[in-house]
């Protein structure tokens, strides 16, 4: 997806924005530093965890339920620092690339770059 139709797929699901935040690909694709994204890869607040029955959907083998399709999510929204990004809350480029480099697997090698890159100039 790109960026208009992974907004077009969050609206869909009709959550309120403050009761979750983007995670990594997603959080980079609102930003623009990736251009597609393949799935919602969300965290979700408790009080929306239990709104959605979230507890009763699919859960895969990292801890990940998916609630509806194309839709990954986590009920730890409380532990996330986020950037509200067109407003959306959005996972901190600063906790992604720690998560990416420690992760280091070969597909996060280019948004490693692309997030450094990006914090070099902002600073």
């Amino acid at each position: 997806m790109n960026k208009q139709e992974y907004i077009t797929a969050l609206e869909k699901l009709n959550l309120p924005k403050s009761e979750f935040i983007i995670l990594s690909g997603g959080s980079l694709l609102m930003r623009g530093l990736r251009e597609t994204s393949a799935d919602l890869d969300l965290s979700a607040s408790k009080k929306l965890a239990k709104q959605i029955d979230l507890y009763n959907a699919p859960k895969d083998e990292k801890g990940f339920f998916t609630p509806f399709d194309n839709c990954q999510m986590m009920d730890d929204a409380e532990n996330f620092e986020f950037d509200i990004i067109d407003g959306y809350q959005c996972e901190t480029l600063e906790s992604i690339l720690a998560f990416k480099k420690k992760a280091n697997r070969p597909k996060d090698q280019k948004d490693i770059k692309n997030i450094e890159r990006y914090l070099n100039k902002v600073k």
